[in-house]
């Protein structure tokens, strides 16, 4: 295609396609400065807001019950077996003590 000036080129020029020029990726630096930001948040997030999560007065029984009967909480998220639900039922019940 030939513009009015003489000049040839084969697309729409960046007036014709909205006025706005693509926006070019972000580079490497930006990569890195993102993957340090969200494991920062991570880090946060896991040593700091978590724990003191705990320590909300509607959590306090909860907790306070999984830590008297010393259960295993990784077992209670991550199985289905048959420890998870004595530990589950005995935490419902020392809830309603």
């Amino acid at each position: 295609m030939i513009s009015k000036d003489g000049n040839s080129h084969s697309g729409p020029s960046s007036e014709q396609a909205g006025g706005k020029a693509p926006r070019p990726s972000p580079g490497k630096a930006g990569g890195w400065c993102k993957l340090i930001l969200a494991l920062g948040l991570f880090w946060l997030l896991a040593q700091v807001v978590l724990p003191w999560g705990q320590t909300l007065p509607a959590l306090q029984p909860t907790m306070t019950a999984i830590r008297d009967a010393d259960v295993d909480v990784t077992t209670y998220w991550y199985t289905q077996s048959e420890k998870t639900a004595e530990a589950e039922i005995y935490v419902r019940n020392a809830q309603r003590r």
